[in-house]
Order: structure tokens, then C-alpha cells, then sequence
């Protein structure tokens, strides 16, 4: 038997040649496509897992009192190649038929990198230290957040209660007010559910400027103003103009029904509502008019005045920084670190089911979030749903308040497995 090279020209290797190269060509297409898509989801949860792990990381860190740092994800890229060859021979074996032989292969390469930067220090603890708006926080009470784990985390008091505190260096801080505080949680929980208060987005004014008279009003502002949330309207007097800022924050409403339940007079005994009244914004101090007022006119505020009647629902909210100290603080201390004086034991700590890490010599093996810091692991149990449902809310508001800072400036890029 004999092997010969084949004559290009022949038809029936012409046939098989472009038959080859055009199923090759279809091979190559599809398997790229296919690797592309399959390298997307792959990506996608590598840099969900890094974020994740960096923000425990960063709880884990201030645990030990430890300043917090974050890098930035500012870029994602990947190159694909796909390359494939086409091969023949021929056989023509003695006293039997001509045999026509064709190979082929595919080989694919892909350079999948990830940029880090470091965000510009000043914005990113600018964001960090800044108490959270109210809307921030209502918002996601509003997108199927539990309202009770949404202000607990964020909230440090809600008109005259307080809730738990918690201090660098000092720990733990229970205020005479905070069984209150957590009443009204689960308050608001139950007559929610049993529909006799509900949470919905309203419009509110407040005053934006002093008032003066109609015909001094230059009909230019109007529309003018309405870009900044601005309007100029006549209310008691039809002769003196009022600029109001509207704004649409949550509202906390009771029904009418409620005015024969116990729990509902309780919650707004509680939270000092006026009896009158059937609809409360939930506001940030900073935006209260009703704060407002009282600061410029000298009087003493809602807080400190027990005989005055809210008509609404004022926050004095954590701030991210706050936010993860607290939760820090139910991060389990190692036994050698403690008795080393490498953090505090916070004896005070209340017991709470909400938020736990655990830590181990050895790496854990029922773990659904883990990281290594100072010789241990710290993680989040796969069957703690409670901290898990927390961690998440954590990871929420820090991207919902914190986000991305522009002028990020490119640090270290990474290629990824």
C-alpha cells in the first residue's frame, strides 16, 4: 500500500475540502459563541464573590477597629481567538479502492482581565461618613426589604426613640428609649400585615424661602424653579406667595379602622403622632419642615419637647461607616486574639439573631461567604439566613449610598481564571 499526496485539482477532494473547511467555519462560529456566553456567567459571579468577600473583609477589619478600604471594579475585558486547520491524505492500497482521508481541529484561546482602582479618598469617605437619607432607606423598605431589618439597620433614632447604639473604642449602648424603639418595629410589622397601616410614596412641601407678596412675584421663576423641585403657590393667603420645595418621600398611613385597635393607639402613643392626623411622611431631619421652622424661630426641637405631637416621622439615620461598625460588632472573636488584647470582647453586645460571623482555626467547610484575616476564618454560615438576608441588605445599601466614585484611578489589573 501505498500513501501519495492528493492533487488539489481533483474534484472529489475540491468537494471534500470546501465540505471540511465549510463544517470547520460553522464549528468554529458556534463554539465561540458558546465559550463567549458561558465566560459572561463566569465573570458575573467572580466579581459578585470578590465584592462580596471584600465587604466582609471590611467588617471583619473593623472588627479589630481596623480603618475599612475598598477598591473599585473600573473595567472588565476579555479577548477570545478561535483558530482551526484542515488536513488530507490519500491511500491507494493494492487491489482494493482509493481511500480519501480528511483531519481537522479547533483550538481556542481567551485573556480575561479585571482592572482595580482605588476611588478618590476624599469622595469615598465623603459617602462613608455622611449620615443616609431617609429616601435612601425607604426605598428599599419599598422593593421588598423587610421595613423592620431596613430601619433597624440604619435608622439611630426615630422621633424621640432611640435605638441601639454603638461607639468606637466605648462598644455597646442601650438607650432607656430602645424597647420602645423595638416595639414600634414590631408594631408597624403587625398592623402592616394586618392592613390597618400601609407605607406609600406621597408628595410633600415644605418651605423653601420666606414668603412675600403676589404682585412682587416674577412669573419667569415658575417655571424656572420647577427644574429644582420649586413651586410658588398661594395657600392661607390668596395674597402672599409661598416657594415650597416638593419632595416625595414614604409615608406611614393609618386606616380608619385602626381607630378602635390597641396596637395601632400604642404605635402612635410610641412615636408621639398627632391624633388628628392619618398620614405621616417618613423624612430625614435635615429635610423636616417642621424641624426647620422650630430651629429658625429658636424653639427647642420635637425631640426634646414632650408635649409636642409629630406630623411626621423624623429619622436621624446611621451612616454607612456606622452602619458596618455595628455590624462588626457581632463578628465572633477569636479566643487567642482576646486573650492577646487584639480587639475588644464587648462584653455589652446584646444577643441578636439578625447578623452573626463565625470564625475558624480551619477552613470552613458549611461556609456560603468566607475570607482569611490574621490566621483565622471568618464566615457566614450556609444555614443562617437571617445573616445572610442581612449581609445582602448591607451590600444593597452600600452600593445604593456609596456606588461607584467617578476619577477612580486604575490601580492593578488582574487576570482572571
Amino acid at each position: 500500500m501505498k500513501t501519495i499526496p492528493l492533487k488539489t485539482h481533483h474534484p472529489a477532494f475540491l468537494a471534500a475540502a470546501v465540505g471540511c473547511a465549510a463544517l470547520l467555519a460553522s464549528g468554529c462560529a458556534r463554539f465561540q459563541t458558546k465559550r463567549i456566553e458561558q465566560r459572561h456567567w463566569s465573570l458575573n459571579e467572580s466579581i459578585r464573590q470578590t465584592g462580596n468577600e471584600q465587604l466582609l473583609l471590611n467588617i471583619v477589619r473593623m472588627r479589630y477597629d481596623e480603618r475599612p478600604f475598598f477598591l473599585e471594579v473600573s473595567s472588565i475585558s476579555a479577548s477570545f481567538s478561535t483558530s482551526g486547520s484542515l488536513g488530507a491524505t490519500g491511500q491507494i492500497p493494492d487491489g482494493g479502492p482509493n481511500v480519501l482521508g480528511l483531519s481537522g481541529s479547533i483550538s481556542h484561546t481567551e485573556t480575561p482581565t479585571v482592572t482595580w482602582s482605588l476611588p478618590d479618598s476624599r469622595e469615598y469617605f465623603g459617602r462613608l461618613m455622611a449620615p443616609m437619607g431617609a429616601d435612601q432607606l425607604t426605598v428599599l423598605a419599598q422593593s421588598g426589604w423587610d421595613p423592620e431589618r431596613v430601619l433597624r439597620a440604619g435608622v439611630k433614632k426615630m422621633n424621640r426613640l432611640r435605638n441601639l447604639e454603638c461607639q468606637v473604642g466605648q462598644g455597646f449602648y442601650e438607650p432607656d428609649s430602645y424597647a420602645d424603639f423595638i416595639e414600634v418595629m414590631r408594631l408597624m410589622h403587625e398592623l402592616n400585615r394586618a392592613g390597618l397601616i400601609d407605607f406609600a410614596y406621597g408628595v410633600k412641601s415644605s418651605l423653601a424661602g420666606a414668603k412675600f407678596p403676589l404682585d412682587q412675584l416674577d412669573t419667569t421663576a415658575i417655571p424656572d424653579g420647577l427644574a429644582y423641585g420649586l413651586q410658588y403657590m398661594t395657600r392661607d393667603d390668596p395674597n402672599t406667595i409661598e416657594p415650597l420645595r416638593l419632595s416625595k418621600p414614604l409615608f406611614l398611613r393609618f386606616s380608619v379602622a385602626s381607630d378602635n385597635d390597641d396596637r395601632a393607639k400604642r404605635l402612635r402613643s410610641l412615636l408621639g403622632l398627632n391624633p388628628a392626623n392619618y398620614s405621616f411622611g417618613i423624612v430625614d431631619t435635615a429635610n423636616s419642615s417642621v424641624e426647620q421652622l422650630r430651629s429658625e424661630s429658636g424653639k427647642v426641637t420635637q425631640a426634646f419637647d414632650p408635649e409636642a405631637e409629630y406630623a411626621e416621622i423624623t429619622l436621624n439615620n446611621r451612616s454607612v461607616m456606622e452602619m458596618l461598625y455595628f455590624a462588626s460588632r457581632y463578628v465572633q472573636a477569636p479566643a487567642a486574639d482576646l486573650e492577646r488584647r487584639l480587639l475588644n470582647p464587648d462584653s455589652s453586645r446584646p444577643e441578636a439573631e439578625w447578623f452573626k460571623v463565625l470564625t475558624s482555626l480551619t477552613e470552613p467547610d458549611n461556609s456560603w461567604l468566607k475570607v482569611k484575616y490574621r490566621g483565622h476564618w471568618f464566615y457566614i454560615a450556609a444555614d443562617d439566613v437571617n445573616t445572610r438576608a442581612t449581609f445582602t441588605l448591607l451590600d444593597a445599601l452600600f452600593a445604593s449610598v456609596v456606588g461607584t466614585v467617578p476619577g477612580a484611578k486604575p490601580l492593578l489589573t488582574l487576570p482572571v481564571n
